[in-house]
């Protein structure tokens, strides 16, 4: 089995509803998923809050909401949510939307950055 190399970034994760095994297996299937979805992105990610709730109850149907809050370095906090009727779905959903909402950022950064030694003036002959 190879080894799981989890993100080095503070996840707090809170599941309302469940039993103490169910909870703990929750918990390692969001690591691993925010683990994948994150891993291009880790030095951008400060501070990950992660909370799983049963909204109907025993009820049954699409009930298992996910909200997953990420806090970025340069102050900008991203907030995603997936429903499901299972709770690893509704994780999986939401920890894929919340790597496709980083990628919109990280190329939205990268289309305003200035490329200074394209500026005309700044050729070698005119310094």
């Amino acid at each position: 089995m190879a080894q799981e190399v989890f993100v080095d970034i503070p996840i707090d994760v809170l599941i309302r509803a469940g039993q103490v095994e169910t909870t703990e297996a929750l918990r390692r299937h969001a690591e691993r998923k925010l683990s994948v979805a994150l891993r291009p992105f880790q030095a951008q990610v400060h501070h990950i809050a992660l909370r799983l709730v049963d909204v109907n109850g025993p009820r049954r149907g699409v009930d298992s909401r996910c909200s997953i809050s990420a806090d970025l370095i340069n102050g900008q906090r991203l907030f995603v949510d997936a429903m499901a009727a299972w709770p690893v779905a509704a994780i999986s959903r939401a920890a894929t939307r919340l790597g496709d909402a980083m990628r919109r950022v990280h190329r939205r950064r990268a289309a305003h950055r200035v490329d200074w030694t394209a500026a005309p003036g700044n050729e070698p002959d005119s310094l």
